[in-house]
């Protein structure tokens, strides 16, 4: 699946609106290689995203495949995918990494998309000639829902959950590799202790820092929230306990903080899984109202009718506050 020699490739894993271009940023700064098909700049990121333009579009495809989206925030398993769908899918990333890899030392890969399926991604990886390790790019998910709400009108509970699974799937899919945890706070404020926390993991890496300050503070917005004024109380506490807990794994990468993680985890799944009906239908209308080829409705007329029933069903539901 391509002939590219072993190399340490340097992934950036981290939910949509976390960061991870800024970061991505740095870590070019600091020696990785970007690929040669850059998505390009656009308002949300005006100094670009930092990430591979062909594997964004092959990973839309492959979710879409799976009857998901990125704004998905029911699971996603890569079995959901039809096997000649996922091999030729699997081929198309393979020929996109060597495209835009083909000289690279140090190969830097990110898309948000891959929290989701950062297995097949590994796969894909491996069967190119890299080994990788892992950065994991954590951001207060009061702040992404409030950057998620700004562009994309997605409300608070739907921004929140949708964060949880994509930063539970990514540290749990990455646990057996080279990695760090680099929080959004910690670089914005000193990221030249970031870089220092970078160049621990394999691959050749700068020995100094850039002269001029990589990150742009001013681009910077949505700080300074909190989790129980975003989510209210009965959501906001598990989440804040998740972001804490993954935080915590910056200074302690072991089994006792893994497993801190793993149990309020359980708990903020619990919490999704209580809202399932009102999730669902805010996926629905997402798929149903975007002009995005790969994330519209397949079926429009059929989302309709299900969104309907699931109207009915919550009007029909018992008064509740799900703050």
């Amino acid at each position: 699946m391509g002939s590219l020699r072993r190399r340490q490739a340097c992934v950036v894993l981290g939910m949509h609106r976390s960061g991870t271009s800024a970061l991505a940023n740095l870590l070019a700064c600091l020696g990785a290689d970007l690929p040669i098909g850059l998505n390009p700049p656009a308002p949300d990121n005006p100094e670009g995203y930092f990430e591979s333009a062909a594997l964004v579009a092959i990973h839309d495809e492959l979710l879409r495949a799976g009857g998901s989206v990125w704004f998905d925030v029911k699971p996603f398993t890569v079995s959901a995918v039809p096997g000649n769908a996922a091999r030729a899918l699997m081929q198309s990333m393979a020929k996109a990494l060597e495209a835009d890899y083909s000289t690279a030392a140090l190969p830097l890969i990110k898309d948000p998309r891959m929290c989701r399926f950062f297995p097949l991604s590994r796969e894909v990886l491996a069967a190119s000639g890299m080994e990788c390790s892992v950065v994991l790019a954590l951001r207060h998910p009061a702040e992404v829902a409030a950057s998620l709400a700004s562009r994309d009108q997605m409300s608070a509970t739907y921004s929140g959950l949708l964060w949880a699974r994509h930063v539970i799937s990514s540290e749990r899919d990455s646990r057996d590799l080279p990695r760090v945890t680099i929080c959004y706070d910690d670089m914005m404020a000193d990221w030249r202790s970031t870089a220092g926390l970078i160049r621990r993991l394999p691959g050749l890496w700068r020995a100094s820092d850039p002269e001029q300050l990589p990150l742009k503070a001013s681009l910077r917005h949505h700080n300074g929230l909190t989790a129980i004024d975003t989510f209210g109380l009965r959501l906001g506490q598990p989440l804040e306990a998740l972001y804490s807990a993954l935080k915590a794994l910056a200074d302690s990468d072991g089994e006792e903080q893994r497993a801190r993680v793993d149990a309020i985890a359980a708990d903020v799944l619990s919490a999704s899984a209580r809202e399932t009906a009102l999730l669902e239908a805010e996926f629905l209308h997402r798929r149903l109202s975007t002009a995005n080829p790969f994330w519209r409705s397949s079926d429009p007329r059929e989302d309709s009718e299900a969104l309907a029933v699931l109207f009915d069903s919550l009007h029909a539901s018992p008064g509740r506050d799900i703050r």
